[in-house]
């Protein structure tokens, strides 16, 4: 039996108004602290007289004209979201394509465990002895549609030609290295800054900015080394985040291969304690 009021099913009504206030949800919480979320409020503000304009005309069948321009202004509107939001929508777009429901569609290159071992080795020498560095790993996304010349390399990735790179003075060791898989591809790139989108601190210099902006323009994970802290960052999606040095192996195990439980440095020493002992017994008996 169905339940109506003025003429409206009131489930069919509870649904759709359901579905409408959790796109809005959405909407607002991907747009929070983002350029995004200060055009919406303008917008709202712009709207709401936009809609007199409509219901006024229409109640008392006069301003014509005032109705004619809301209505073409309204028609409008949707082209003009799709301009002011073109990065939040590249962003989510991004973000929608690594999600879990799709992670059997994707052709991410594999990175194996000493390659990690030697990115954060390299990264970790890096910030001690504050040499700056940007690293960018590429996942499924390849970066070539987002960066600009770049000295090609086609190596091993290893600790040691990592360190030499970023090393000061060395031909190489400004702007940013692509890795793909266990390669080094290409170094001394120049990566896209970000735009105001990302309201990064007026602290961060350039280096952070690009490595910021690369990340929002595909998926891949940027490592950030400051030259005048030495501390490491990530940024992932769009956003920037610090990584404690002893924590970089783990953090990038578990960003680069998620299904593969990360081995920390605590780990490994218990096993080897407890390989030892078994050894022990084993002799003892």
């Amino acid at each position: 039996m169905s339940w109506n009021i003025n003429g409206y099913n009131v489930l069919e009504t509870v649904i759709e108004l359901s579905i409408i206030w959790i796109i809005i949800f959405y909407a607002f919480r991907f747009l929070q602290g983002t350029r995004g979320g200060v055009v919406i409020r303008g917008l709202i503000v712009l709207l709401l007289p936009l809609w007199l304009l409509q219901m006024v005309p229409a109640r008392i069948a006069q301003f014509d004209r005032l109705d004619f321009f809301a209505d073409q202004f309204l028609t409008g509107l949707f082209l003009l979201l799709i301009i002011i939001f073109q990065p939040e929508l590249r962003q989510a777009a991004v973000r929608v394509s690594q999600s879990g429901m799709f992670a059997r569609f994707r052709n991410t290159s594999s990175v194996g465990n000493t390659t990690i071992s030697a990115i954060a080795n390299a990264s970790v020498f890096l910030g001690r002895n504050q040499f700056g560095g940007l690293i960018a790993i590429e996942r499924e996304n390849k970066v070539e549609d987002h960066i600009v010349g770049g000295q090609h390399l086609d190596a091993e990735v290893s600790s040691p030609l990592l360190q030499s790179i970023f090393w000061p003075n060395n031909p190489l060791h400004d702007l940013g290295l692509i890795i793909n898989g266990d390669r080094v591809m290409k170094a001394s790139v120049q990566f896209p800054l970000a735009d105001e989108s990302a309201m990064l601190s007026a602290e961060l210099g350039s280096r952070h900015r690009a490595g910021v902006g690369l990340s929002m323009r595909c998926d891949a994970l940027i490592i950030i080394i400051s030259e005048q802290t030495g501390r490491i960052s990530f940024a992932d999606h769009g956003e920037l985040t610090f990584i404690e040095r002893d924590e970089v192996e783990a953090e990038l195990a578990d960003r680069l291969n998620p299904s593969v439980e990360a081995v920390t440095p605590e780990q490994t020493s218990t096993e080897e304690t407890s390989n030892a002992t078994t050894t022990s017994t084993e002799h003892a008996e």
